[in-house]
């Protein structure tokens, strides 16, 4: 059963580093729970052989902008539930959006990511293939976030 009710979802337990001077997860931890269930998320449509061309360590995107929104404590020990899924796709960037959940149930924080395909050697942006927006339609079906 999916606790964010998300596409795709991952655990990820509070470590004692993830903690600033008064307990709770630092403000800029948040980031880094973001950027792993993004990773996993992208990692699994490679793990699905779309598009074959690509690796983890060379998939051409390049993250234009993160926000996050707190909204209750994360404490140590805890484990959260970070969700994930795409919201938008223009022609050459797409959006993802964030959900995290405490244990508990509560609404910790969410976020969002704006993601744009980029190709390093020529130092531009380029379109989304269109194999991978299929992908991805085909993978999160009729989802709407919350």
């Amino acid at each position: 059963m999916s606790i964010t009710n998300y596409p795709y979802e991952t655990e990820i337990q509070v470590t004692f580093r993830d903690l600033d001077a008064l307990g709770h997860v630092n403000n800029a931890v948040f980031f880094s729970y973001l950027e792993t269930a993004r990773i996993q998320y992208i990692t699994q449509f490679l793990e699905q052989g779309l598009p074959t061309q690509f690796e983890l360590l060379s998939i051409p995107i390049i993250l234009v902008e993160a926000t996050c929104t707190y909204k209750s404590q994360a404490l140590f020990g805890e484990n959260l539930t970070v969700g994930v899924g795409v919201t938008r796709f223009g022609n050459k960037s797409f959006d993802l959006m964030y959900k995290i959940v405490g244990e508990d149930g509560r609404l910790v924080a969410t976020g969002k990511t704006i993601q744009v395909m980029y190709n390093y050697d020529t130092s531009s942006a380029f379109s989304i293939p269109q194999e991978i927006k299929e992908s991805v339609f085909k993978h999160q079906a009729d989802w709407i976030p919350d």
